[in-house]
């Protein structure tokens, strides 16, 4: 990158990441910025941000929900009305969508995931703790998650993989002009698939060869973890299987 971004930049960049889309920027500010809609997608190209994808929900709030529908026999609204905070932003009908996808098999929207481990030490997994979990009751603040997000299908894996960087590892180094471009492979291999809900996940591993400072307004307590005490501990709907599989698959290599 030519230029370093100025301290109005990294405002904009900072306020992108912390609230997760454009729309979202406008609205906390009340539409009171002194840039356009247009202007601020071109500050996003111009610092080589790789766009959000998919809905603006999180995979853990519509997660969570379905999850609950396995503990209690009543209806889906039920659940959602119970469970469900005013500021949750997967409605019912989405919810719907998504349970009627699962139950035919199916998978209707794409999705990243990263294990990423040290060069010293292959049993260790980066992961944080889930800071956007808005109700205590939607599986508890605070559960493990890899990094991971929505993506866009037939899209560079490139790209997928850099997205879920720059707003889940990196956050910081990318508002500040500093992305370790050369930690992404030029042309990545996913080591498995997996469907979380109506979610195709796809899956890749990187190996870090230095020490990282991590940063992300979505995990804090970004380190690397112990596969065996990653386990025991509270984890995200799909990590625990993807953790498993992928064991399982260095067994068989």
């Amino acid at each position: 990158m030519s230029t370093s971004p100025t301290e109005f930049e990294k405002f904009l960049l900072k306020e992108y990441f912390r609230l997760g889309s454009i729309n979202k920027v406008f609205t906390a500010h009340h539409l009171d910025l002194p840039i356009s809609f247009a202007g601020y997608a071109r500050l996003l190209t111009k610092f080589s941000i790789i766009k959000s994808a998919g809905p603006n929900s999180r995979f853990s709030e519509s997660l969570d929900i379905l999850t609950k529908l396995s503990s209690y026999k009543i209806p889906l609204e039920k659940v959602y009305h119970r469970f469900a905070p005013r500021r949750i932003q997967v409605s019912v009908n989405t919810l719907h969508r998504i349970l009627h996808y699962t139950r035919l098999g199916l998978t209707r929207r794409q999705g990243t995931a990263l294990l990423i481990t040290s060069s010293q030490d292959s049993q260790s997994f980066l992961t944080g703790r889930e800071q956007n979990t808005p109700n205590s009751q939607l599986g508890k603040r605070g559960d493990l998650a890899l990094p991971m997000g929505h993506s866009r299908t037939g899209e560079n894996p490139r790209d997928a993989i850099v997205r879920v960087l720059q707003q889940e590892v990196f956050t910081d180094q990318t508002i500040e002009g500093h992305f370790p471009w050369k930690i992404v492979p030029d042309h990545p291999q996913p080591v498995m698939y997996i469907s979380i809900a109506d979610i195709k996940v796809t899956v890749y591993h990187l190996i870090f060869d230095h020490d990282f400072q991590f940063s992300s307004f979505k995990l804090n307590t970004l380190k690397y973890r112990n596969l065996n005490r990653l386990l025991t501990d509270n984890l995200r709907p799909g990590i625990e299987d993807i953790l498993k599989q992928h064991a399982g698959l260095l067994k068989n290599t």
